[in-house]
């Protein structure tokens, strides 16, 4: 029997309560797309999903030695009724709604560090890279790659630049123009 990650383990269980869904359905919480990618190539070299010939496209779907491995029998469906039920999308969706919910469980409250960056380079006063460093956390250089990537982004969207100046023996101090 093949040992299972637990990443390989919660996917297959997971894809098991639904009939012929696509296990990659259930890998959303696998951030990294490289990551997702070798987890669905370790699954398919070890023989626990295959590639289902009956769908539109590339599917994977669990194999006999995947649902042993999880300790579940295959559901056995009648090919007519599976067929019937393929149509109707209905279950699909369903399936991934709860998915869908699980994604912005991440995501933080309050202001992300991107929109204090904004609020902060608005102020009359603008902001120094050293302000910027202690409202975020960060480093000096992730504050300077993130002025740059929101320089182009307000240029881009909403017409603005960000400029930058200095008095004599003061620290640079940049505000959105």
């Amino acid at each position: 029997m093949t040992k299972l990650s637990d990443s390989q383990r919660s996917i297959l269980k997971a894809a098991s309560k639904q009939p012929k869904t696509d296990v990659r359905k259930f890998m959303i919480h696998i951030k990294s797309p490289p990551i997702r990618d070798k987890v669905v190539t370790a699954m398919l070299n070890n023989g626990l999903v295959v590639e289902d010939p009956d769908a539109e496209g590339v599917v994977y779907v669990i194999s006999d030695a995947g649902f042993e491995a999880i300790g579940k029998k295959k559901p056995e469906a009648p090919e007519e009724n599976a067929a019937e039920e393929k149509e109707p999308a209905a279950p699909e969706p369903e399936a991934k709604a709860p998915a869908k919910k699980q994604e912005p469980k991440p995501k933080r409250e309050g202001t992300s560090k991107k929109q204090t960056m904004i609020d902060m380079l608005s102020r009359d006063e603008g902001a120094t890279i050293k302000q910027l460093m202690d409202s975020i956390g960060w480093q000096k250089h992730s504050v300077h790659g993130a002025m740059a990537n929101l320089k182009k982004e307000l240029q881009e969207k909403r017409g603005q630049t960000i400029t930058g100046t200095k008095g004599d023996g003061e620290d640079r101090v940049y505000k959105i123009a």
